[in-house]
């Protein structure tokens, strides 16, 4: 938990909200008399207040008499914060495992209490009333509001207690009621909470009545918590949700023992078991057959480490496998820790022995190299059904050859015809071909990347060739449509140059007229090329030339 919230303090600042307190307790002021002035007082029976906090009854009880009866009125209801917390457990789930052990731990009966010592001359009262060894009732939150003042006399009491000098006799004590109106609403009767961490530890002690709680039972371990006497193995059974994933991460045990073997080893380094432990794991995961045979290897491993090294730490194999539960005791000094683990040792060597592999070399063919497959990923599915459908080791020298040889020869085709120039051959170790897999590998990018540029470059090619293509069709669709006048030959000859075929107007090799112009009398030129007439023709497109006007 962040410890922050794991202290008693940090706890009740977090849940004043929710304890509907948030509008009576200031938060500076808690603190300030939680770490700095409640450790100061001299409380009843021997008791010290923490710095940090605490809930346990006998020290709360203790502050909230020395408060009301030393006059601290304004500090009550500070102390009543603690205890209203402490009646709702589900809020103190942040807290330390000691302190929410003494919330379901009940009060210690007062004949059980320690002595409490002299207490001064100054003070009014020898011992703790017995009145007020249970926390003082509590009324509605609405009974009392910020702003209502508090009585800090009242006619049993003296107007400044700690000046007053002590009588010869104790005055009776006061009803705490009476004093002023509490702010919380009664607590429920401090009992613990039936919870498996209660029920198994030594704080859920006897009933008042009983002299000497019996002894305690032995705790089987899964779980270190704070005990009464200190931290305590209090064993938590798996449950089904439990059992079923531990199931389905195990597996088979026959078709796959190695798997079983792996997970069960992680299963028992994860957590302290028990022996009813792990009979329910064997029977949940394994069938009759095959949990028998783990056993009696089990016990067979036993007794040859017996016979080989004597000692009270190997027993032979009845003593060290069990087939009942043995009731050993899994508390720190109490052994069965010990005992446990040397049985989980005969039974992972008993695993070992009693799995039968079935050889199946065809299997490894069926295990290839995908298109996109990491060369890593696919050494690590080969080397599992090596270990799986073979009796060979990775680590020896057949198991490397044959692994190598189906690496190279089961691997992509790119891969392969890389692989298969190797100077070794099979004989490569298994760690230089995987680098040479993933020169390839990461070669398939560049090689990739340099056929899509090709791609491009083709296409842009065949493209700027169709628009080529098309350009020069549309030019020679729209050519003839550039001339104008009639299409057919004319009848007769040009007079230009006497050939037929074309008109004058578009005579190639016009000659000299041998007259002059009839329009402007000059020689040289045809009178339809005649400069005259072309000026003459763009005069009347833009009409006649209006008079100038002039000016008288």
């Amino acid at each position: 938990p962040d410890p922050q919230y794991s202290t008693p303090l940090g706890c009740l600042l977090a849940n004043l909200r929710t304890l509907k307190l948030k509008g009576y307790i200031r938060s500076k002021q808690l603190t300030f008399l939680c770490s700095q002035a409640w450790p100061q007082y001299p409380l009843d029976n021997g008791s010290q207040w923490p710095a940090t906090g605490t809930f346990d009854f006998d020290v709360l009880r203790d502050l909230d008499n020395y408060c009301w009866r030393t006059g601290k009125w304004s500090e009550a209801p500070y102390v009543q914060a603690f205890w209203a917390l402490r009646s709702r457990p589900p809020l103190c789930t942040t807290c330390t495992p000691r302190q929410i052990l003494l919330i379901m731990a009940p009060p210690i009966p007062p004949s059980r209490a320690k002595p409490a010592p002299p207490v001064s001359e100054s003070s009014a009262f020898s011992v703790p009333p017995e009145d007020l060894v249970a926390p003082p009732p509590y009324t509605s939150p609405t009974a009392l509001t910020p702003s209502t003042p508090v009585s800090a006399t009242s006619p049993s009491t003296p107007d400044s207690p700690t000046s007053a000098p002590a009588p010869e006799t104790p005055p009776p004590v006061p009803d705490p009621p009476a004093l002023s109106p509490i702010l919380y609403p009664p607590l429920p009767p401090v009992t613990p909470s039936p919870s498996p961490v209660s029920s198994h530890t030594r704080s859920h002690s006897n009933p008042p009545g009983a002299s000497l709680p019996p002894p305690p039972a032995p705790l089987l371990p899964l779980r270190q918590v704070a005990g009464a006497e200190g931290l305590a193995q209090v064993h938590v059974p798996f449950s089904l949700q439990d059992l079923a994933q531990i199931e389905a991460k195990l597996g088979s045990f026959s078709s796959n023992p190695t798997q079983y073997i792996k997970q069960f080893t992680g299963l028992t380094r994860a957590y302290a078991l028990t022996w009813q432990d792990i009979y329910v794991i064997l029977g949940s995961t394994t069938t009759p057959e095959e949990r028998q045979a783990i056993w009696t290897a089990a016990k067979a491993q036993a007794d040859q480490r017996h016979y080989a090294n004597p000692s009270p730490e190997r027993p032979p194999g009845a003593q060290a496998v069990p087939d009942t539960d043995p009731d050993w005791n899994y508390q720190e000094r109490g052994g069965g820790q010990l005992r446990v683990r040397y049985m989980i040792e005969c039974i992972l060597d008993g695993m070992e022995t009693s799995s039968h592999k079935v050889v199946n070399l065809l299997k490894l063919d069926e295990v290839t190299q995908g298109p996109d497959e990491n060369p890593a990923m696919f050494l690590n599915r080969l080397t599992e059904a090596l270990v799986q459908y073979t009796r060979l080791s990775p680590e020896s020298p057949i198991g490397a050859a044959t692994l190598a040889n189906r690496f190279i020869s089961q691997s992509a085709p790119d891969i392969r015809k890389k692989l298969a120039k190797a100077e070794d051959g099979p004989q490569t170790p298994i760690r230089d071909l995987v680098k040479m897999a993933f020169k390839v590998y990461h070669a398939r990018e560049e090689t990739a990347e340099a056929s899509r540029k090709a791609r491009l470059k083709q296409k842009a090619e065949f493209q700027a060739s169709l628009l080529n293509q098309q350009t020069q069709a549309l030019v020679a669709a729209l050519r003839p449509a550039a001339g104008s006048g009639p299409q057919n030959p004319p009848p007769g000859a040009c007079f230009k140059c006497g050939q037929e075929g074309h008109w004058a107007r578009m005579c190639p090799n016009p000659r000299p007229p041998s007259k002059p112009c009839p329009l402007c009398k000059r020689r040289g030129h045809w009178a339809s090329d005649c400069p005259q007439a072309s000026r003459a023709s763009t005069s009347r497109g833009r009409g006649p030339e209006r008079p100038r006007e002039t000016s008288c």
